[in-house]
């Protein structure tokens, strides 16, 4: 069995912000938990860059450098940005690849020779913040795009087009066979309404377009920016065995271009649809949407050069379910750091070990006294459910467990009249912290091999450490 894992490719107009961040960590921690049940060698985990858009092109002009050059520095800022926040990605993809433009030229061939790609007039509205054609029921009622609060471009030229509407019936049957072809529920419901409203042939290339991809047979037209970036879980695919088992992790807000457009694509190609497809919801901060006009628009680097990357990856995965709409604050952030990471998982391991070495010179309890602990057993299901959130409040409950019977039993005190009934009270202890730090291995990975050694091994505890410093709020 083998696991491919995707984020969406993220468009370069500008940098990495914590709602990227939010879609990235998640894909991170699920391929974490994967190579940690299959092995690293059966996981393979891409995220990448989208760069052949008009949105590039304005952000090079704005930038007031060339385009080659501005994209080789804003596709380092968002490698540099993961390399700093912790992603463990396996493969770094960038759409001005040669491979991704080879990969995309012998699919769209396959798709031209099945017949499924015409020449003709197209004349609509065209959205250069979404790169997408809307249609006038998809504008507000002041005849603006709902997300960009701006006048689609009227345009008219001669296109290619991609026989969507031929693939009606088969994606609704392909849907039918397969469940996990965009989950959760509510998302999937809203796609197969949609394919169920009839389904339109779409335009795939532009005629006038300054950059992008050129059609294989015809390089007067360059390739619609949508068509060109889905490809790119193709490109990077690093075989057959693993696109069997790829799952995409994206934004609510593309399910339409991956669960319609994308496995028609495939279909017409004849390569595989994707297995599995989950999309994730939006969240606000403080209650209000991301804006630089609003101030409020998070860097992922500030906060991990403050707070450490796990606290990152904890508080924005905890703050909501995965695959819901939820909202992220500061304050929040800050408490979670303080009074669960700091004040419970830390304090936690440091008090253990002190005492250890405190009262039985460091000598490892389990190798004294037996224990009849429990590990809790739901948190691989919701790691394989993709619940990320239950499994953090799992983990936190595994915590509070373990501070409860330090606290109750109070060894510290029982250890001065009774030391063999303290010592079955660390032996009870150290299996539970045992188990917070294989949790940890998927959910800390910057503290798990510090968790790690302060267990040491069968004979000795290691030396007392702070997981979690101090920072003020």
């Amino acid at each position: 069995m083998k696991k491919y894992f995707t984020t969406p490719i993220y468009y370069v107009n500008d940098v990495p912000h914590i709602g990227h961040t939010y879609c990235t960590l998640a894909t991170d921690t699920f391929a974490r938990y994967w190579r940690k049940k299959l092995g690293k060698e059966n996981v393979f985990f891409l995220t990448g860059t989208d760069e052949n858009s008009q949105k590039t092109v304005e952000a090079a002009q704005k930038s007031g450098k060339p385009i080659d050059q501005y994209l080789e520095e804003i596709s380092h800022t968002w490698r540099k940005t993961w390399d700093q926040i912790g992603i463990s990605y396996d493969d770094f993809i960038r759409t001005t690849e040669k491979r991704h433009v080879q990969t995309v030229h012998e699919i769209l061939t396959k798709i031209h020779d099945a017949g499924d790609i015409y020449k003709s007039q197209y004349e609509g509205l065209y959205c250069t913040g979404c790169e997408a054609f809307l249609k006038k029921s998809d504008l507000d009622g002041n005849g603006h795009c709902p997300d960009h609060k701006k006048a689609p471009q009227k345009i008219q030229e001669e296109n290619y087009f991609f026989r969507l509407s031929k693939y009606q019936e088969p994606l609704l049957e392909l849907f039918s066979k397969n469940p996990n072809l965009l989950r959760p529920e509510k998302r999937r419901n809203e796609v197969l309404s949609f394919i169920r409203g009839g389904l339109e042939d779409i335009s795939i290339s532009r005629e006038n377009a300054e950059f992008g991809i050129p059609l294989p047979w015809d390089e007067g037209h360059k390739i619609y920016v949508w068509f060109d970036a889905l490809i790119n879980y193709r490109s990077a695919c690093p075989g057959e065995d693993f696109w069997a088992g790829v799952c995409h992790i994206l934004g609510k807000d593309i399910t339409r271009f991956h669960s319609v457009i994308w496995p028609a694509m495939l279909l017409s190609a004849g390569i595989a649809p994707p297995a599995e497809e989950f999309a994730h919801g939006f969240f606000t901060v403080n209650g209000e949407k991301m804006s630089k006009s609003l101030g409020n628009v998070i860097s992922p680097v500030d906060l991990t050069e403050k707070y450490g990357r796990d606290a990152l990856r904890m508080g924005l995965l905890s703050a909501f379910e995965f695959g819901n709409d939820g909202d992220f604050s500061l304050d929040g952030f800050h408490d979670l750091y303080a009074k669960k990471l700091a004040g419970g998982v830390g304090n936690l391991f440091n008090r253990v070990i002190v005492l250890i070495h405190k009262f039985l010179e460091g000598k490892s309890p389990a190798s004294v006294v037996g224990s009849d602990y429990n590990p809790p057993i739901q948190f691989e299901k919701c790691l394989e459910t993709n619940k990320i959130r239950e499994a953090i409040q799992l983990f936190f409950s595994e915590v509070d467990r373990a501070n409860e019977r330090l606290n109750e039993t109070e060894p510290w005190k029982l250890a001065k009249t009774d030391l063999p009934a303290a010592e079955k009270v660390f032996a009870q202890l150290i299996p539970m912290l045992a188990t917070l730090t294989e949790m940890a291995e998927v959910l800390l990975p910057e503290t798990f091999p510090k968790m790690k050694k302060m267990l040491g091994d069968e004979q000795k505890v290691g030396e007392p450490e702070i997981l979690f410093p101090r920072v003020d709020r």
